[in-house]
């Protein structure tokens, strides 16, 4: 019987493979996805940093002054975050206006405003600002700028101010502000918070090191704003009220006094010093309840950093020197040399 396969293989052929795309056309197909995916990465970025920054400084004047380049102008306003980015705003300057038509002028804006919004008020100017320079001194009090800028802000409201600006005595920090004529209480005090969170963020973690609460920092500083007259004294009042804290003797400082009775320390006799107030060191143990005045960055930073002594009393010659002891006998020489 012819047993005569129904096939032959054909072992010399080569093997069929499955049909698949060639790999240029895969790699084209590849590389469109990836420009696709930049293209998106890009728009979502482009978008974000187009959108105004959540630190947009409202009410704040940002200065562009003759002669400033434009790099430097941009520059600046991503500096106080009024724009992501500065790169950015030269970009959208240079595509949808015209870089040389930037105004010097002082910009004050009352909301957010995108890149594109913060490019076309440079190059619009905002010659209605109105502004004027106030400057809140060292060691003032809310009754203190309260007087002052009631001569020269018609719309300030000053018995607005006093009481609410009162519980945040030595949060309103001392500075020279640029603000507009028409500015209110409520602005002048919002203002001068965010200052002092601004210039107090970066001290936390060094007053958080310290024996001592922000509050007690703060208020402590105050006093020193009054007692002391310059950063060496500063740093050593500091110490030597620290050391009559630790000591649990009464700090005694004239200060306090002046504050509640609204005198200066020329003005001051012998019965001022019982008045009945918890604001009197004499006759009240620790710190007063809150602080006296609104310190400066240098007072705070001697609280936080005292010159470390023995010394636990001072006093101010009439030439402004300070002399210090240790003991009370040597503080009553001190009295007997430079204050008779």
């Amino acid at each position: 019987m012819d047993f005569t396969p129904l096939s032959t293989p054909n072992y010399g052929a080569p093997l069929e493979m499955p049909q698949t795309e060639p790999p240029r056309k895969r790699k084209r197909y590849y590389l469109l996805i990836l420009i696709l995916f930049t293209l998106l990465l890009t728009y979502f970025y482009l978008a974000r940093q187009l959108h105004p920054d959540t630190r947009f400084p409202v009410n704040t004047p940002i200065e562009v002054t003759s002669g400033m380049g434009v790099k430097e102008i941009t520059q600046k306003f991503a500096d106080a975050n009024a724009v992501r980015s500065s790169w950015l705003l030269y970009a959208t300057l240079v595509f949808y206006y015209e870089p040389k038509d930037v105004k010097a002028s002082t910009y004050i804006f009352d909301k957010p405003l995108t890149t594109r919004e913060v490019a076309k008020a440079l190059t619009k100017g905002d010659f209605n600002s109105n502004l004027i320079s106030f400057t809140h001194i060292e060691g003032e009090s809310v009754e203190d700028i309260a007087a002052r800028a009631t001569l020269v802000l018609p719309d300030f409201d000053s018995a607005e101010f006093i009481q609410n600006a009162l519980p945040f005595e030595g949060q309103l920090f001392p500075d020279t502000y640029r603000i507009p004529r028409n500015f209110t209480a409520a602005k002048l005090q919002a203002k001068m918070l965010a200052t002092y969170e601004e210039k107090i963020l970066p001290l936390r973690i060094d007053i958080a090191a310290t024996n001592l609460t922000e509050d007690q920092v703060i208020t402590m500083a105050s006093i020193i704003e009054r007692e002391a007259n310059s950063p060496e004294s500063m740093g050593y009042v500091a110490g030597i009220l620290q050391n009559r804290l630790k000591k649990g003797m009464y700090l005694q400082v004239d200060a306090s006094i002046e504050y509640i009775l609204h005198k200066t320390l020329a003005e001051l006799v012998p019965e001022d010093l019982k008045v009945d107030s918890p604001y009197n060191t004499y006759t009240n143990p620790g710190l007063p309840p809150t602080a006296i005045g609104n310190p400066g960055l240098v007072a705070i930073n001697a609280v936080i950093n005292p010159t470390p002594s023995e010394y636990l009393f001072y006093i101010t010659s009439n030439d402004g020197t300070f002399h210090y002891a240790r003991t009370f006998d040597e503080h009553r020489l001190n009295i007997a040399r430079y204050l008779r």
